[in-house]
């Protein structure tokens, strides 16, 4: 593990669960540092997938809806999990990032992998 200072480390932690600060992040000098530049594009990457999974469920939910009882259900019930899901694995990765560690997210890391630069992931 590389020294990184506690600023970077809190900067590239906020990335998770506030995706602006990632946008930040990769749109500044910020990402000339390697462990910066690696969790500010996962980050961002990993907001933008969570937002794809919440616009899916809108339009499922949507065309649930048309079944009264089990639209209601089924789309409180499935975007209840999602926001849950969300939150949890967001303040994991914002601890892991915090601690100074590098670590994948499964099928998020492999497309911000190719916005990092070579050999940075």
């Amino acid at each position: 593990m590389t020294t990184t200072s506690s600023e970077n480390r809190l900067l590239a932690a906020l990335g998770y669960p506030i995706w602006i600060v990632a946008l930040i992040v990769v749109l500044t000098d910020m990402k000339r540092d390697p462990f910066m530049r690696y969790h500010g594009w996962q980050a961002l990457f990993w907001g933008i997938a969570w937002f794809v999974l919440w616009a899916g469920l809108t339009v499922v939910g949507i065309v649930l809806s048309f079944a009264p009882f089990l639209g209601l259900v089924v789309g409180f019930l499935a975007s209840t999990v999602l926001v849950l899901a969300w939150l949890v694995l967001s303040v994991l990765y914002a601890v892991r990032a915090f601690q100074g560690q590098r670590f994948e997210i499964p099928f998020v890391t492999q497309y911000a992998r190719k916005y990092m630069g070579e050999g940075e992931a």
